[in-house]
C-alpha cells in the first residue's frame, strides 16, 4: 500500500472550501496515516460514507483518532476522544485530500518510446516504455501515457490526461461500403482524428477509433474503464463514466454526466445528459435525458420493472 501522510494542517487548508468544520481538534495527532475504517490504528485518518448504515457504531468502534463524516452524533460519548472532520461529502473530501499528497510523476520519455518528429508532446508529460506516437499528434501538459500504447496520426490529447497501458487511440474505424451486385466490401475512408479534452482518464486496453469524415470526440473529465471499445465519430459528453467492456457503435452521441455500466450501444443513436445505462443493457434506440435504461433490448426502468414483476408473477 502507498503511504500517504496527512497532517491536521492539510485538513485545515481544505476544510473551508467544503464549508465544513473540525470538532475536537486537540484529539488529533499531527501526522495521520490513511486507512480503511475497519483496519485503522490510533494515528489513522478514515472516512464514513454518507450512505453508510450504523454511522454511530462505525465512529464509536474505529480506533482512528480522526474521522471524516457528514454529521455530529447526538451522543457526545461516541466521539469524545476523537476528532471529527464534518463535511457534506466525506468521500469526496477524503479523495481530494489524499490525492493532493500523492507523489507527482517525474516527466520523462522512456528510451524505448517512438515519437514522430512532427508530434508535439509537452515537456511535462510522461511517456512510458514502448509507446508509439504518430504524426501530428498533440499532447498537453502533465499527461501520463503508460506503456505499450499506440497513438495514431492526428490525435489531440489535452492536459492532465491519463492513458493506461495497452491503449490504441486513432486506429481506423470499422466502416465498409458493400457492392450490391457482388457483395464485395470497400473500406470507407477514415480521414478524421481523435480529440481527447482535459482531465480524461482512459483505462487499460481501451480502443478509440478515429473518425471517418469528422473527429471522434471525448469531452473534458470523461472516465473510461478498461477494455472499452469506442467506435468512429462517437462523441462523449463531459464527466461521463463508462464501465469496462462497454462497446459503443459509430456516430453515437452520449451526453454529459452519464453513467454507462457494461453494455452494448448501437451506432447512430443519441443518449441524453444524466442518463444511467444498466449492467448488460443492449441499447438499440435513443435515450432521453435523465432516464435509466435496462434490459435487452434496453427500455426505461419503469417498463423494465413491470415486465420483471409480470414474469415473477407467472413463475409463482
Amino acid at each position: 500500500m502507498i503511504n500517504a501522510i496527512i497532517s491536521i494542517i492539510d485538513i485545515e487548508r481544505m476544510i473551508d472550501s467544503f464549508q465544513g468544520n473540525i470538532i475536537n481538534k486537540d484529539k488529533c495527532v499531527y501526522n495521520l496515516k490513511i486507512a480503511s475504517i475497519n483496519e485503522a490504528t490510533q494515528n489513522s485518518l478514515v472516512f464514513v460514507d454518507k450512505q453508510a448504515k450504523n454511522k454511530d457504531k462505525l465512529i464509536a468502534e474505529t480506533l482512528a483518532c480522526a474521522i471524516i463524516c457528514d454529521y455530529i452524533p447526538e451522543d457526545e460519548t461516541i466521539y469524545k476522544n476523537k476528532c471529527l472532520v464534518v463535511v457534506d461529502n466525506p468521500k469526496l473530501f477524503f479523495a481530494k485530500l489524499v490525492n493532493q499528497q500523492l507523489v507527482v510523476f517525474t516527466p520523462q520519455v522512456h528510451p524505448t518510446a517512438i515519437i514522430s518528429a512532427s508530434a508535439n508532446v509537452a515537456k511535462s508529460c510522461y511517456v512510458g516504455p514502448h509507446v508509439v506516437i504518430g504524426e501530428y499528434v498533440e499532447i498537453g501538459e502533465n499527461t501520463f501515457i503508460h506503456s505499450n500504447c499506440s497513438i495514431y496520426d492526428n490525435v489531440k490529447i489535452g492536459k492532465d490526461v491519463v492513458v493506461d497501458a495497452g491503449c490504441i487511440i486513432g486506429a481506423a474505424g470499422f466502416g465498409f461500403v458493400r457492392n450490391d451486385a457482388t457483395g464485395e466490401p470497400t473500406r470507407f475512408p477514415q480521414l478524421g482524428g481523435v480529440v481527447i479534452e482535459d482531465d480524461v482518464e482512459i483505462g487499460a486496453n481501451v480502443c478509440i477509433d478515429r473518425g471517418a469524415l469528422q473527429d471522434t470526440l471525448i469531452r473534458k473529465g470523461v472516465k473510461v474503464d478498461n477494455l472499452v471499445q469506442i467506435a468512429h465519430n462517437v462523441e462523449i459528453g463531459e464527466y461521463t463514466y463508462i464501465m469496462g467492456t462497454t462497446a459503443i457503435g459509430g456516430s453515437t452521441i452520449i451526453g454529459k454526466q452519464c453513467w454507462i455500466a457494461p453494455s452494448q450501444i448501437l451506432n447512430k443513436i443519441c443518449i441524453g445528459d444524466d442518463v444511467t445505462v444498466g449492467y448488460g443493457a443492449v441499447v438499440l434506440k435513443s435515450v432521453p435525458s435523465g432516464a435509466t435504461y435496462m434490459g435487452d433490448p434496453a427500455m426505461d426502468i419503469a417498463d423494465y420493472s413491470k415486465i420483471q414483476y409480470k414474469l415473477k408473477s407467472q413463475i409463482k
